[in-house]
């Protein structure tokens, strides 16, 4: 009899451990928040199994996409990887990465824990451990139905090629050109889970940063007084040797001067970032109308086509 209850119980317990099983992977996630002065924009997720670290990443994407000839929207991992971010240190940014990640595991993900540096790390650390401290205090990443990764997506295939633009450098006093150049939309996308958790656009756009007059554009000078010449964009003042020639809108900002012809006022980079905001959270985007618009995006009155030509190519799993 009693041999017979300690077999049923086992069973049952035996059951209870297999309906319950190892503990499934939770995925939390944080970025940081790219600016016009931003190069490498980095994010960081965290695995944990329970209440256990058990897995992290840390990398970046560079918000010149292909536009950089270097990195060509390679990101800083693949970069490393491929011999091309070279710090010119022992060992190369992804492996001083994998030695943070590897204490910050060994530490049971303690924040606080980040000094003294492992040995051979000479890159900074702050960043990955202010955006682990972020996700963890965040909630974890939902399923989706994308497929794992960073994706960069381009649109160069398209391109079309852009008349020189000219300005007025009032420190040099001599008109400078930007030379001609293609122009094109690209999207750096980050999937978490399955889960788009990190959406950006922006549009290959060369240009110096310029005086914008209150009421959004550009400001425009005669700068030779010859009536027959068109006025051409005053350079704002620089503080190097020369003027940084820009490769982008989202670098540009203002002075890509579309606030005035906006009807909402607001400049090509905060509605690239609204669109990208949308896409986060909706996980997709309505189709675009006749005109090429979005019906229903906030903050997003410009040409939308592609930003939704290049969702669709975000790989579903």
């Amino acid at each position: 009899m009693k041999k017979g209850f300690f077999v049923i119980l086992f069973l049952i317990m035996a059951v209870a451990l297999t309906a319950c099983g190892p503990s499934e992977s939770k995925f939390y996630f944080a970025s940081q928040t790219p600016t016009d002065t931003s190069s490498w924009v980095y994010w960081v997720v965290i695995e944990k199994k329970g209440d256990k670290v058990v897995g992290a990443e840390w990398n970046a994407f560079n918000i010149e996409g292909d536009a950089n000839n270097t990195y060509k929207g390679m990101d800083k991992v693949a970069a490393s990887k491929a011999g091309i971010y070279n710090m010119n240190s022992e060992l190369w940014w992804h492996e001083q990465a994998d030695l943070v990640i590897e204490k910050f595991i060994d530490s049971k993900g303690d924040v606080n824990d980040q000094l003294q540096a492992p040995a051979g790390v000479s890159i900074t650390t702050s960043e990955f451990y202010a955006l682990a401290e972020k996700a963890l205090a965040s909630e974890p990443v939902e399923k989706g139905d994308y497929k794992d990764g960073y994706h960069f997506q381009t649109l160069k295939a398209n391109a079309k090629e852009h008349a020189a633009v000219q300005y007025w450098d009032p420190i040099k006093e001599e008109v400078v050109s930007t030379g001609t150049w293609d122009s094109y939309t690209f999207g750096s996308f980050v999937v978490v889970n399955g889960r788009i958790v990190l959406a950006y656009f922006n549009n290959v756009f060369y240009g110096y940063k310029a005086v914008v007059n209150a009421a959004g554009f550009v400001t425009k000078i005669d700068h030779d007084e010859n009536p027959e010449t068109p006025k051409i964009s005053l350079m704002a003042d620089y503080t190097s040797a020369t003027p940084k020639l820009l490769k982008t809108k989202n670098q540009l900002g203002t002075s890509y001067g579309m606030t005035g012809a906006s009807p909402i006022k607001k400049e090509y980079d905060a509605q690239a970032y609204a669109a990208a905001a949308y896409l986060v959270e909706k996980q997709s985007f309505p189709e675009t109308n006749t005109d090429g618009d979005f019906e229903g995006v906030a903050g997003v009155t410009i040409t939308a086509t592609d930003f939704f030509d290049l969702w669709k190519l975000v790989p579903a799993k």
